[in-house]
């Protein structure tokens, strides 16, 4: 994959959402730790992202 090709583009708005997402969630819900679950799956999204350009 390359760099700016439309499947990374993709991947980096998600990773955005996902991203601004945990920030709304560590201030806005009480109780569940959702922040912890969108934070993580951004942080695996981006290190998958980063691995793809690499081996392809």
């Amino acid at each position: 994959m390359k760099r700016g090709s439309p499947i990374d583009e993709l991947l980096t708005v998600i990773f955005m959402i996902l991203a601004i997402g945990a920030i709304v969630c560590y201030f806005a819900v009480s109780g569940f730790p959702l922040h912890y679950v969108l934070g993580g799956t951004a942080v695996l999204l981006r290190i998958t992202q980063y691995v793809m350009r690499y081996f392809s």
